[in-house]
Formats: structure tokens, C-alpha cells, sequence
């Protein structure tokens, strides 16, 4: 389930940021104007048809300022409107499975860790390196050729010479190659069911595994009796 968020907003930012610049437009017209009243000469003064011209540009810049402050309180109503929703949306989906972008991987004393993610393409060569709290890397796991898709390893909590590591936090990143050793991308995920919600600066921030997981780095949430 996507948010829903205002639309063109690049657009319509750069049209608020070119109005702005109109109400110092609008104040040198002004003073413009009236020195040129007061230095007109009495016995030639101005066109009553360029006078109006002037009069109907004012008025034009007077009506796009104005549009420029309505439009920016608009946007603001908007951006808050959406965040209300995503996070009241955001409460229906605790207890329910979630797959989001992320490379953090919690070790317990007994669990095995499952690993999953996603490759961009066939790939001839899949290796799952998991990393310690320092970049180190502890653990390969050689998973052969892959197709595109989800997939998944299992780490049992051991290093490179079978040892037990111990219970932390940890990191995993894959890479993978294709038949003729060029790079094939690959996302890393992070699985699991949501217990929990928090929230960051007025958005919802999901809890996953101990991990806490953005809105926006969500892939796919389904019920909870689906496989994750």
C-alpha cells in the first residue's frame, strides 16, 4: 500500500520560488511609479492610456503575489494532510509481515538468521558476506547461480572457522555476477513482522526484528498468516 503524496511538487515549488521573487517586483513598481507622478512634466503629462497600462501591470503583480502566498499555504495543508493518512494507515499494519530495504541482521544465542533479497537479474555467481559491528566480514556464504527474484540464505551464527559469534547486531551485503562477471545489482532486505510503531519528526517509523524501518523504505507489507 503506496501513501499518497501531493503530485508535481518540483513544479510547483519552482513556480512559488519565481512568484516570490514578484513582491520585490511589485514595491520598485511602486516607487517607480510615483516619482513618476511626481517628476511628470505639468505640461506634458502622462498618457491617460499608458497611465492605465502601468495601473493594470501593478494590479496583474499585485494578483500573483497574492497567488503565490495562497498556493504555498495550499502545498503546507497538503504535506500535512499526507502525513496524517500514512500515519494513521500506518497503525493498521502492526502484526502483519513487511519486506523493506535494509542490510541489519540481529543475532540471538540459538536462532539461525534468515538473509533475504533480491537480485536485479540471472546471476552465474551469488555470494552473502555478513559484516560485524566494524565492517569486518565473518561469514561467506556461496550460493551458486541465482535467478531474478527474492531469494534467501541462512546464517547460523558461526564465523569463517565455525565458531559461534555472539549475540549482536550485524550487517549483510550480496554480491553477485552474471556469466560473463559483470556486476548484477542486488537489494538487500530486511523481513519480518511489525511489532511496533514510533515516530520521527511526525512520521511513522515501523519496528521490525529490533530494527526500526522508515515508511518510505517499505516494499511490500501482507497479512500475517502469509509467508514473509
Amino acid at each position: 500500500m503506496e501513501g499518497i503524496s501531493p503530485t508535481n511538487g518540483g513544479y510547483i515549488g519552482a513556480g512559488l520560488g519565481s512568484l516570490k521573487q514578484a513582491t520585490m517586483g511589485r514595491d520598485e513598481f511602486l516607487k517607480l511609479l510615483i516619482q513618476q507622478l511626481q517628476n511628470q512634466d505639468p505640461l506634458s503629462p502622462m498618457e491617460s492610456q499608458d497611465f492605465a497600462a502601468q495601473l493594470a501591470q501593478f494590479s496583474s503583480l499585485e494578483q500573483l503575489t497574492n497567488m503565490s502566498g495562497m498556493m504555498e499555504e495550499s502545498l503546507n495543508v497538503d504535506l500535512m494532510l499526507t502525513q496524517a493518512i500514512n500515519n494513521t494507515m500506518a497503525t493498521n499494519f502492526i502484526g502483519k509481515n513487511v519486506s523493506a530495504v535494509g542490510d541489519s541482521i540481529t543475532l540471538t544465542a540459538d536462532d539461525p538468521v534468515d538473509l533475504a533479497f533480491k537480485l536485479n537479474g540471472k546471476a552465474e555467481t551469488v555470494t552473502v558476506k555478513i559484516m560485524d559491528a566494524d565492517g569486518n566480514v565473518v561469514k561467506e556464504i556461496e550460493m551458486g547461480a541465482l535467478s531474478s527474484g527474492k531469494h534467501f540464505a541462512e546464517w547460523d551464527g558461526t564465523n569463517k572457522n565455525g565458531e559461534a559469534m555472539p549475540a549482536g547486531d550485524y550487517r549483510f551485503e550480496v554480491e553477485a555476477l552474471d556469466a560473463n562477471e559483470e556486476v548484477v545489482s542486488a537489494i538487500t532486505l530486511i523481513m519480518g513482522i511489525i511489532t511496533g510503531i514510533q515516530y520521527d519528526q511526525g512520521a511513522a517509523v515501523f519496528i521490525v526484528n529490533g530494527n526500526e524501518i522508515p515508511f518510505n523504505m517499505v516494499l511490500e507489507i501482507t497479512s500475517g498468516d502469509e509467508g514473509a
